[in-house]
């Protein structure tokens, strides 16, 4: 299991610094990780008010995102960090932006939750949608504690795993779409779970973002659009 270990700089400001840019990251991540729980929760059980504060949270997201790349920007400027620090800050930036758009998925999820709520809608696929959410919520949470604990193996694994998650949510639309020629009369509200699906699997996507990040960050080596099988074969033992 390989992890990184940073410099100790003659500057403990230096040091704090970049520890602290690293906690925000971790910060973000767990109230995205909250934002798409309450999201859920709110489809799953047709909870109207609990749709309109994931929405309104979802502010605080976006001000964490600006305020992160704003010390980034800071460190950059006074420490010009070079070899691993200078990773450090590159992934973070890059990390802080798949979280926000993560949070962005989970607020379109609480708009559709918010909206079938009020049409007290609660039809089919409901418990598919639970069963893919679930599997992309312990990717995310997978995906985080590879972060803070810096392992690229715990990355790399996370990182396939999303196969998975593409599979699920290949088998959940086969099934919509099915059921939307089928019963036409029901194909509004269909078409918007398909839209929470959907989401649920670009959220996967940005968490496997983050493990290429966190690989990155430890290997020193750019992966993105490399394929996994790859990227095992040439970064790891």
């Amino acid at each position: 299991m390989e992890h990184i270990e940073f410099d100790q700089h003659t500057s403990q400001e230096y040091n704090t610094e970049l520890e602290a840019v690293r906690n925000s990251l971790l910060n973000m991540g767990g109230k995205v990780e909250k934002q798409l729980r309450k999201a859920m929760q709110s489809l799953l059980q047709s909870d109207e008010k609990l749709a309109q504060k994931v929405i309104a949270r979802d502010l605080t997201i976006n001000a964490l995102e600006v305020q992160i790349d704003e010390e980034c920007t800071r460190i950059i400027a006074r420490r010009q960090p070079a070899a691993s620090d200078l990773r450090l800050i590159i992934a973070v930036i890059k990390c802080i932006t798949d979280l926000e758009r993560i949070g962005d998925e989970a607020e379109k999820i609480a708009r559709i939750a918010e909206h079938l709520a009020q049409k007290k809608y609660h039809g089919k696929f409901y418990k598919e949608l639970e069963e893919l959410a679930t599997a992309v919520s312990a990717n995310l949470t997978k995906t985080l504690n590879a972060m803070a604990r810096l392992d690229a193996d715990r990355a790399l694994l996370t990182a396939e795993a999303d196969d998975l998650i593409d599979q699920q949510f290949d088998d959940i639309n086969a099934l919509m779409i099915k059921h939307m020629v089928n019963h036409a009369d029901d194909l509004k509200n269909v078409l918007k779970l398909s839209w929470c699906a959907r989401s649920l699997e670009r959220i996967g996507d940005h968490a496997k973002n983050i493990c290429e990040y966190v690989i990155y960050l430890i290997k020193g080596k750019d992966i993105r659009h490399i394929d996994l099988e790859t990227i095992r074969d040439e970064y790891f033992d």
